[in-house]
Parts: C-alpha cells; structure tokens; sequence
C-alpha cells in the first residue's frame, strides 16, 4: 500500500515477514562530528545478501494516514555527508534511510519503465550491485536539490528534530519492525507554527416572555453562564486554566450567585403561563446549583460548601407549582432532568455516601414511589448517567463496581422495553465506563482499555442496535483522572495552589528511572497511538493526558519525552492552550538544572511566537515568572554545594534574576488583576530572596571581589525597593490598580526586611568589625515604612480592611520589629522609637477609618508587645521609657476587649492587656519604679465594683408605682407598703 512508503523499514519488514524473514539485518555506525553524534546504517538483503547504504530521504508522492509514517519524515531531517556516506542524528532515521534505499531500487528493478513510480531517496536506483558500486554521486547537487524542495514544505508539515520515544507496536497484529525510537539529551529550538482558526457562529439566547424583567436577566445569565447545561459527568480533568478564574467566578461564587438569582426571582405566579415559566427558570437554577457543587468538588482550592439544603427549597418550590397549576405533573413543571440536577446537589464531601443516596433516589424513580407529595417521574438516560458520574467520583474498586451496577440497571430497562421511550445508552454513559474500567489500581491500562472499547462497541450494537465509532472524546475519557490523586502529596509544598504543583516531582533535582513509573505512561502513549491508528485525530485533553504522565516521572528522559509530545500536539490539529505546556515549563523551572532557565525561556519565546496567530497561547505573567523561579533553584542547588567556587555563581543567578525582572516591571501595563499580581509578588519575591541567599552565602565564603560579598547583594536587593518610586505619586492609577500595587509593595519591602535579618543572623557579631546591614540600611528601612503607610492612606479604601490586607501589614510591621531587635548602635535608637510611633499612628488610622467594616479578629497583641520589648532594650532612661511605654498602652487601649456591656470595641482588631502589661513588665526590668509604674495600668485593667443603688427599678416601673399611687389615694385609700417601698424618695 502506498501509504505504508512513509515508514520504510516497517514496509521492508513486512515484504520480508511474508517470505518467512523475522529478523533484517541492518548495521549501525556512529561518528562525531560539529560535537554530535551521527549515524549511518547498512542494510543487508537476507536472501541475496546485497547491500543498501542509507540514503538521502526526499518528499514522496504517496497518500499519508494518520499514525501511518514517521514523526519526522526523512526529507525533513538533518542530515551530514561524510565520507561519501549519509548521516543522521538518529539510528533510526539512518535504518530508516537504508531501508529506504533498497525500496527504490527493489522498485525500480521490478519496472524500470514506470515513470510514476514512487522515489524515496533523491540517488537514483540502480540495477545491479555492481552498477551500485560504480555510481558517482554528488552529493553537494543533491543536497541544494532537496534544500530546495524542503524550503517549500508548508510550515505546518515541519516537526521537531527529535522523534518521540513512544512509537511502539499497541496490537498483536503489528508488524515486529515498528521500531522504538530512542532517547537523546539534545534539546533542540519549537519549530515556528502558524494556525488560522474558524469563527464560531453567534447563538442568540431567547428568553420566556412570561418572566419578570428579573427572571429573564436570570435565564439569560444561566444561559450566557454555561450553567443550564445538562446534569451530566462533569470533566474529571486534572490541569486547570491559571486564567479561568479571572474569565469565571470560582465555583464558591457561582453557588453564591445562583442562591441569590434565586431569591431575586422567587415569586408567587398569577397564572399557568406565569408558573411555568417561573419552573422552568428553576429548573435551570437547580441545574447550574448542581454543575457548580460538582466543580466545587473538582477544584482543590475550594472548601466545602453544602447546598443539598437550598437544592430541597428549591426543587419544593417546583413541586408547589406543579401541585397548584398542573394536576398531571406535566414535564413543563418536572421531570426526570429535575432531579438529575437535584443529584447533583448532593454533599460530595463523601463521595461514597453521595453516590449511595443518588442509587436510592434512581430507585425509587424506577419504582415510581411518592417523594414530597408526587409521583416520581421515570429515570431517563441521563438520570442513570448522573448515578454512574457520582459513583465514578468513589476511588478504587467500590467506584468501578458502583458505576456498573448502575450501567447494569440501564441495560436492563433498556432491553426491558418495548418502545423507544426506554432509555438507551449514550456518548456519556461510553464515556463513563471507559474512565472508570480503563484503571488497575488508579493507573491507566492499554490492555484494560482496549477490552473495553471493544465491549462498548459490542454493547452499542446489542443495546442500541447500532455501530459504535469511538471519536476523541471517547478516548480522552479513559484518559481522565480518578478523583483526589491529582494533588497528592502537594499538600506540604510551597506550590500546592500553583500551576508550579504539575512539576514539584522535579522539586530538588532530576529522579532516577523507574521502570514502574514510566509504565502509565507507555500504556497512555500507547493509547494516543492506538486513537491515531484508528483513524482519530487525538484532542487537547489526549495530549495533557501524556504530557502529564511523562513529566510525573520527574525523571530527565520523561520531561524530554514529554516535550516531544508537546512539540507533536502543537504540529497536530487539536486547539492546544497555554496550559498544555505547564506541566513541562514548571518541571525544567524547579529542576536545578543549569539548563533549565534558558529551557524555560525558549519555551516562553516559542509560545509568544504561536500567539502571533493564537493569542491565547501568549505567556501571562504567571508563565514567565517561571524563569525567575529556574535561576533561583539553580542557586539553591549551587549553595547545597557549600563550595568557596560557587560564590560566582550564587551572584550571577541572582543579577540573571534582577534582569529579567527588570524587563517584566517595566511593563505596568500586565497588571490588569489579582492574578497577574500574584505572579508579579512571585518573581519580586524569588529574585529579592536570590540576592538575600547570595549575600549570606557570601559571608560564609569570602572572598576579596567587591562585587561577590554582601554588601553589594544587598545593594542590589535595595534597588527592587526603588522600583516603586515612580509609582508612589502617580496620580492616574484607577483604585483597583492602585491596591494590586499596594499589595507589591508590601510583599516586596517585607521580604527586604526580612533578608536584611536573615544576613546578620547569618554571622556571629562577636567582633567589632562585623556589619548590621540592617543598621547600616536602617534609613532605607525608614523610607519602605514611611513610603507604605503613605501609599496607604493615599489610596484608601475598603480592600484595605480584608484579612488579607490586614495580614500583609502586620506582617511587614512584624518583620520591621524583628530587624529592629538586632540593632546594636546607640546611635540608631532614635529611629526605632521613631518608627514605632510611626507603626503605632498607622494602626490607629486604620482603626479610625474602619468604621465597622472590619472582622475585628485580627490580633496584633505581638506587634505592641515586640514595640514594648524594643522600647525596654533601646531607651535607657527609666522616666523617658515610662513615658514612651504611657504612650504605647494609650495608642494599643482602643484595641482592648470591653469588659462593660455597652463599650465599644475595635472593629479593626484586637489586643490582649495581660500579655502587654506582661510586656512592660520586662521592659522595666529591675527598677524599683516598676511596680508602682505599672500598678496604674492594672488598676485600668480591674473593673471596679458598682455602688449600690436604692433605685433599682426601672424609669417605667416608677411611673407605674407613681400613677397606682395618685389612683389609690383618689379611691380614699393610702400608699400601700410594696409602693411605699418601691419609690426613691421613700426608700431612703
């Protein structure tokens, strides 16, 4: 077959598999040449025993199927004459050449007079083996003649340089030549890709004239949302969008949003038109309130949220209209859809439970059985492909077994019925079934797989009367994760909440082989073969799916496999996203390796060229701080060394970070949110941590070069501080931008200050000579303060009162008290009570401006008791310390808890009196005007005890008493004695 050309050593070995020839026989030589290694082969017929040299490869003539030829044809790979003979990077390639070779001239012999015939190589065949030996070659022609034509090649037929490693034979019936490429360390530039892409048409979202203006905002929003989609199995996908919740709301926020649409709309219809309209828009706002508790489960950055509860309100509210305008349960009031969606809603904080009372509820449903006053509708097919989504959320052998049973009920109704009303299996159920009996132990399964696509296939024509043609949906379904293992074991690491987690098996270095570990993945490259042999272009998730299997490895071979993939998806068809690359950037980015920045920002620089065409493929700012994050593990690798040489090295990966940094600040313009501000704190807070690290490593190992001792790392760690200058009096920022900004320069002055400690506790300071960087930058440390809490006020506004904002203060004041402890000169004093009273004016401006919109529980006892603490070791004279520690308790005594009734408390935070008079206790030390000093604040502290009152009724009370009083005496008679004493006056 034509077809077969494109791999020629796989067709020359089945010509000769049909003449009872197993094995062919071809040889491999290497030589070194421009630092690489090259390679030529031989091939020796096993018959006649002539020899074919490798050839050099050229475009053929020849239909092309998928999965039908090389990943890099020979015409496109690189390739040396050497001596006469033809080299290339890959034995592979060079047998591959050979082969191809002895085809053409296999062909020519056997008709010589065909002009049409296919050509493989750009030599010309030859007749006899002696013709083969006189040939005169020039090679020179040759190779302009195929530069030429490869010049010409459409940019989308051009692939990597290195072939994958996964081509493997997947079935019995493979010829035994389909070879296993092998793996190279060479790394070598993306290819330049262009992509044109269709529009997609505009669908026009209609709404029910019944609908209040409200509730037809609500449908729109449903619709527009993507949340009135069926309650089918949500996508048990592991890589999540880093843009997706900027683009949508986390799912805590839909379920918010929904409960509030709900209570909107929720009203009391005039009319049957009125009542089904509002039905339907409740059905829709189930729907979405169980889509959104099925990703509230999937997505590890949430907590818990039980809806079931709202779900009930909700759906008894359907049943009250059905009860009112529709005695015969029409389906425009409820049906089976209702309580799919109604599933949906069930806690699947235990995923068992959940799935148990989804079975009961199908159940009763078959049975038809009462539930809130109605019949229960029967189950459709989505009814039991909800139950089966459910269980499939149930690890291991309880999951697959649940999802069968149920499929099993299916089965049963569908063959059961007579009409075409009983539900039949569909996509989903396929898909279902596939993702949970695809896995041995929670790895994926070729074998298992296979089986069972070839089961589902001969259930569709039994149950369904109907062919089964898998596409890539069905696929990529036995791809899907089972759930709570994507995450494992990140719970402890610094990136568990960032895209960085897909790569943390790469955290500390590269791992040795595992034959274990990269078997999933064989079988999963194993599968996309299998999907491309079967005629299926593989989708996005098919390539995720591989990419994260090889990365998973955390060895170097998986991570240059993985990027082999990578390369491969970008030449396919499939609409890859930025994030199918994560996994690959965020492995090389905690490697250690040297390599790996450079690795990185090739990989960033390729996908900024795809965006020219694909702008969603453009590096956000959370992708390229991953090469930030390479140089500072290739630092933290070099001082593990703990070498004197390594000092250099230290510096040179922190000024690479400062570079880069610099390049990325420069444009403002990239923080258009919180997320985009995340990644900015990463990259400010990783290069200030690089020269902190470099600095400290420096006074381990000195050495005489100016430009490799702490001083200058710090320097250069004070010059991200002036970064922010401009910006301080810029007038034009809108409010939201202004607090992203606020939020840098808090992270990034406290992980200054926080340095500046860490390098002097890095020495001892037992000798004279040694430097308090803190000290010695203690002006600086003012200007960060001072330039903070300006900032601040400059750019008020309710987002400073958040947990979040309040932590970030606190703990950059926290961090200036901590640097102020290890002050040593006398001669700096001034400014640590200076900038005490100025930690201290900030907070009470805070307090002020809170006006009730705090929390109130954020504690800052810790703060006034370090300023206490402080105060006792710098100010030396006893009156002036009273003074200044009068001062403190004043400025922290808003912030006490009240102890009365009807005191005021701070809305903003709080205080513990013991702990600071505690403080002060210390602060005082030995002197003998402590006690006394301090007897004033705990008597403040003690409450005093109430006077006892004679009026201890209330105002009311004396007016009844004195009016019962005026009435007794006009009836003649006198004051009685429980009145008498109820009145002050007479008490007495």
């Amino acid at each position: 077959k034509p077809h077969e050309l494109h791999a020629p050593k796989s067709f020359l070995g089945r010509v000769f598999q049909n003449m009872a020839c197993k094995n062919l026989p071809f040889v491999v030589q290497e030589k070194e040449h421009e630092n690489q290694t090259w390679y030529t082969a031989t091939f020796t017929d096993p018959i006649t025993k002539e020899r074919f040299p490798s050839g050099l490869g050229q475009k053929i003539n020849a239909e092309k199927r998928m999965g039908s030829g090389l990943r890099i044809p020979l015409h496109l790979a690189e390739t040396r004459v050497l001596d006469g003979k033809v080299y290339y990077l890959e034995g592979r390639l060079a047998e591959h050449a050979a082969a191809a070779r002895a085809i053409d001239c296999y062909m020519f012999r056997e008709g010589n007079a065909d002009t049409n015939r296919v050509q493989l190589c750009v030599e010309e065949p030859y007749e006899t083996t002696e013709d083969g030996a006189s040939q005169e070659i020039d090679y020179d022609a040759l190779l302009a003649q195929r530069n030429l034509v490869c010049a010409h090649t459409p940019q989308e037929d051009k692939i990597s340089t290195r072939l994958l490693r996964q081509q493997k034979k997947y079935a019995n019936d493979v010829s035994p030549y389909d070879e296993v490429s092998k793996m190279e360390t060479c790394e070598d530039d993306l290819p330049v890709l262009a992509f044109s892409f269709a529009k997609e048409p505009i669908e026009v979202t209609k709404v029910n004239k019944y609908l209040s203006t409200m509730g037809r905002i609500a449908e729109i929003w449903t619709h527009d949302a993507g949340l009135d989609s069926s309650s089918g199995a949500s996508s048990q996908w592991p890589m999540k969008s880093t843009r997706e919740h900027e683009n949508t709301q986390p799912p805590s926020a839909k379920i918010e949003s929904i409960l509030d649409w709900y209570e909107r709309v929720n009203s009391r219809p005039q009319s049957s038109g009125e009542a089904i309209a509002l039905a339907q828009l409740c059905n829709k706002i189930l729907a979405a309130l169980g889509n959104a508790n099925s990703e509230l489960h999937l997505d590890e950055n949430e907590s818990h949220v039980d809806v079931r509860a709202a779900a009930e309100t909700i759906l008894r509210k359907i049943i009250r209209l059905s009860n009112r305008f529709d005695d015969e349960n029409d389906s425009s009031f409820l049906d089976a859809d209702t309580f799919n969606a109604y599933m949906h809603c069930f806690s699947q904080l235990d995923p068992t439970s959940c799935a148990e009372s989804a079975e009961d509820l199908l159940k009763n449903m078959v049975n038809h059985k009462e539930f809130n006053g109605i019949n229960l509708p029967l189950p459709n097919v989505d009814t039991y492909n909800s139950v089966m989504s459910l269980w499939a959320l149930v690890d291991g052998t309880d999951g697959q077994n649940g999802v069968n049973n149920i499929y099993s009920l299916l089965e049963g109704a569908s063959l059961g019925g007579r009409d075409n009303f009983s539900p039949r299996p569909n996509a989903e159920t396929f898909k279902t079934l596939l993702a949970v009996n695809s896995k041995i132990d929670g790895r994926f399964s070729f074998d298992r797989a296979k089986a069972w696509l070839s089961k589902i296939n001969h259930i569709s024509r039994s149950v369904c009367g109907e062919a089964f043609i898998p596409d890539a949906n069905i696929y990529s379904a036995a791809l899907r994760s089972l759930p709570k293992t994507s995450s494992a074991n990140l719970a402890d690491t610094q990136y568990a909440k960032s895209w960085l987690r897909y790569g943390h098996q790469y955290d500390g270095g590269f791992k040795s082989v595992n034959e274990d570990s990269n078997a999933e993945a064989d079988n999963i490259s194993k599968w996309l073969l299998y999907a491309e042999e079967s005629g299926v272009n593989p989708n996005t998730e098919m390539y995720e799916a591989i990419i994260l299997a090889w990365t998973k490895m955390g060895t170097k071979d998986g991570l240059l496999i993985a990027e082999d993939w990578a390369k491969r998806a970008v030449s396919s068809s499939s609409p890859i996203r930025l994030e199918t690359f994560h996994p690959i950037i965020s492995a090389w980015a905690l490697c250690q390796s040297e390599r790996a920045p450079a690795r990185v920002k090739e990989w960033c620089a390729s996908l900024e060229t795809l965006s020219a065409t694909k702008p969603h493929l453009k590096p956000d700012l959370d992708t390229l701080s991953a090469h930030i994050i390479a140089w500072r593990n290739v630092q933290a690798k070099t001082i593990s060394s703990n070498m004197l040489e390594d000092v250099e090295m230290t510096f040179a990966a922190a000024q690479n970070c400062m570079q880069y940094l610099g390049e990325i600040f420069s444009d403002e313009s990239q923080l258009d949110s919180s997320h985009d501000t995340d990644a900015m704190i990463s990259m400010l807070t990783h290069t200030i941590e690089s020269w902190g690290c470099a600095s400290r490593f420096s006074l381990v190992h000195p050495t005489s070069s100016a430009s490799l001792d702490a001083s200058h790392g710090v320097h250069e760690m004070l010059k991200i501080a002036r970064l922010f200058d401009a910006k301080i009096d810029e007038e034009e920022l809108d409010e939201e931008r202004a607090q992203h900004m606020l939020r840098l320069m808090g992270e990034s002055y406290a992980e200054i200050i926080s340095q500046l400690h860490q390098i002097d506790s890095a020495v001892d300071y037992d000798g004279a000579d040694t430097t308090c960087y803190f000290s010695e930058e203690i002006d600086d440390v003012e200007r960060m303060l001072r330039d903070y809490v300006f900032y601040s006020r400059k750019h008020l506004s309710q987002s400073n009162f958040t947990p979040e904002s309040k932590d970030l203060r606190h703990r950059l004041f926290k961090e200036l008290l901590r640097g102020f402890a290890g002050v040593k000169s006398s001669a700096d004093y001034g400014h640590v009570v200076r900038l005490c009273e100025l930690i201290m004016n900030h907070l009470s401006w805070q307090d002020e401006q809170c006006h009730g919109s705090g929390d109130g529980h954020a504690d800052i006892t810790d703060i006034y008791v370090d300023m206490a603490l402080l105060k006792g070791t710098v100010v030396k004279d006893p009156h002036e310390r009273m003074h200044l520690l009068t001062s403190l308790w004043n400025n922290a005594s808003p912030f006490f808890e009240r102890r009365r009734r009807f005191d005021a408390s701070s809305n903003y935070a709080k205080v513990d009196r013991s702990r600071l008079i505690g403080a002060m206790r210390m602060a005082m030390g030995d002197s003998e005007e402590t006690e006394p000093f301090l007897r004033t604040f705990e008597k403040r502290e003690r409450p005093q005890k109430k006077k006892a009152r004679g009026n201890t009724q209330s105002a009311m009370t004396f007016v009844r008493e004195m009016m019962k009083s005026k009435s007794d005496a006009r009836a003649g008679r006198g004051v009685s004695s429980r009145a008498r004493q109820s009145i002050p006056w007479k008490a007495g």
